[in-house]
């Protein structure tokens, strides 16, 4: 079974196509869609239980309180292994797919790739096409990352590897960067060079549009390396003259692109 999880807030103007987007899909593995509606306040509940009412493939999880990107993430997480899934697909609540053979290309590339545990793709942001390059497992770090969320498939069994409740007492911002992170320890990752999916960029944790909150997520991009550099004992290359100097690029960057 291949498991999609959507950890979605207040995502009443996309879920509709997100989760279109998963249900069109022609593969030959069994598909399931766990959604995680982080309390949301506007109609995103509406939307989503409109389609659990339609297509019995939808696990649909309405949070009492917000949890937090994260936190949502990682019970979808739990629930996912619980219920025997072999793949997890990460799609949020804003982005989309485009192309109905994309979990079709990714198991088949699985199966027949057994040293690889993640495969990502090529994705559309915003009209302008970002394609990342081939196995990143080598070159994780401060600059990795590069697979953008909604692109990712990987074997389930890889957050066997992770410990989930120390990932949420870190309390970072995003979860894919540092758990990719550790992933790229245990398994190669696989890249394919088809355009699957979109990004949306807008205002959101990983893409604050505030100067102030862009700043503090870039601060919570090196604590996330430095974590990773710490925990597999300098694998990552931390070193603070880099990290001082990557911070002060990108502080030129948001300043001046």
């Amino acid at each position: 079974m291949i498991a999609v999880c959507i950890a979605t807030y207040n995502n009443e103007a996309y879920i509709a196509r997100a989760i279109e987007s998963v249900l069109c899909q022609k593969c030959d593995e069994s598909v399931r869609v766990y959604i995680g509606d982080d309390a949301s306040t506007d109609g995103t509940q509406a939307v989503c239980e409109r389609f659990v009412a339609t297509d019995a493939r939808i696990v649909y999880i309405r949070r009492k309180q917000n949890m937090g990107l994260v936190s949502n993430t990682i019970d979808l997480y739990r629930r996912i292994l619980a219920d025997g899934a072999e793949y997890i697909a990460m799609l949020d609540g804003d982005d989309y797919w485009t192309d109905s053979h994309k979990l079709q290309l990714q198991t088949e590339y699985l199966r027949k790739h057994t040293e690889v545990g993640l495969v990502h793709t090529a994705e559309q942001t915003q009209g302008d096409e970002a394609i990342p390059e081939g196995d990143l497992s080598e070159r994780y770090g401060l600059s990795g990352a590069k697979q953008t969320n909604c692109t990712v498939l990987f074997r389930a069994e890889l957050l066997q590897k992770a410990d989930l409740d120390e990932l949420e007492q870190q309390d970072f911002p995003v979860l894919d960067y540092p758990l990719y992170g550790i992933f790229s320890q245990y398994t190669k990752f696989g890249y394919l060079g088809v355009r699957t999916a979109v990004w949306r960029v807008h205002s959101s944790v990983s893409n604050p549009q505030s100067l102030k909150g862009q700043l503090q997520y870039k601060r919570e991009r090196l604590r996330m390396w430095y974590w990773l550099d710490k925990k597999y004992s300098g694998r990552f290359h931390f070193r603070w003259y880099k990290a001082i100097l990557w911070y002060i690029r990108q502080i030129f960057y948001i300043l001046f692109a």
